[in-house]
């Protein structure tokens, strides 16, 4: 089967009716309309956005170590990155600890996360719709998929390397990076437009169960 076969026919399994969901679908009925022809009221389809953590700390990077404090020059960044670093230990030791992370309310470093992830979910709404002729909306979760999809992405200017994990869960800071306690988490995630996560937006957030081991603990974390 060719390349061109095969995708007229997903085409024609993607447009199979429905006649049992479409019955029990708002205005599928009343439209005469299958809910896989856009006969529902709310034809939606969703898009994830995820590690706007990775994104907001390799902007927070370049912007203090290439263009504020000019320590490297673009080539040489680039030239890391396609080195994963090999022989750029200094390079990523700078990235690692001399830039503010995003999770640690640093609104900058925030801001820049929250403009890029406004500037994709405006995109996507204004350019492209469904196969039912709806609209995009976009969510930020990752499940687990954070681990795999990192296996797939190069070294990037956060000094994270080639195909390690990404930040998890899709508003959650990287790994490690937030050390301002959860507070300051909290500040820098309410900082990503609400109408960013209209699909839903994930944020994991872990404590040692020592923590709540006694009445004092629990009323600290409350």
């Amino acid at each position: 089967m060719t390349a061109a076969c095969e995708e007229v026919e997903k085409a024609h399994i993607a447009l199979l009716p429905t006649p049992f969901l479409s019955a029990v679908i708002r205005d599928c009925m009343e439209n005469g309309t299958d809910v896989t022809a856009g006969g529902a009221r709310y034809n939606f389809s969703g898009i994830q956005m995820i590690q706007a953590a990775n994104l907001a700390d390799s902007l927070a990077a370049l912007k203090k170590l290439v263009y504020d404090e000019k320590r490297y020059r673009p080539e040489e960044v680039l030239e890391a990155l396609e080195k994963n670093f090999e022989g750029c230990e200094i390079m990523r030791a700078m990235m690692l600890n001399k830039v503010p992370k995003y999770g640690n309310d640093v609104e900058w470093v925030d801001e820049l996360g929250c403009k890029w992830a406004v500037y994709f979910k405006e995109r996507l709404n204004t350019r492209y719709r469904n196969y039912r002729g709806g609209p995009y909306h976009t969510g930020m979760y990752t499940v687990s998929a954070h681990v795999p999809m990192g296996q797939n992405v190069g070294a990037s200017p956060d000094g994270r390397l080639a195909e390690t994990p990404l930040a998890d869960g899709g508003m959650s800071p990287v790994y490690g990076r937030d050390v301002e306690g959860p507070t300051a988490v909290l500040k820098s995630v309410s900082r990503l437009d609400k109408t960013l996560t209209s699909n839903g937006g994930l944020l994991n957030m872990k404590f040692l169960p020592g923590f709540f081991a006694t009445r004092s603990g629990i009323d600290k974390f409350a």
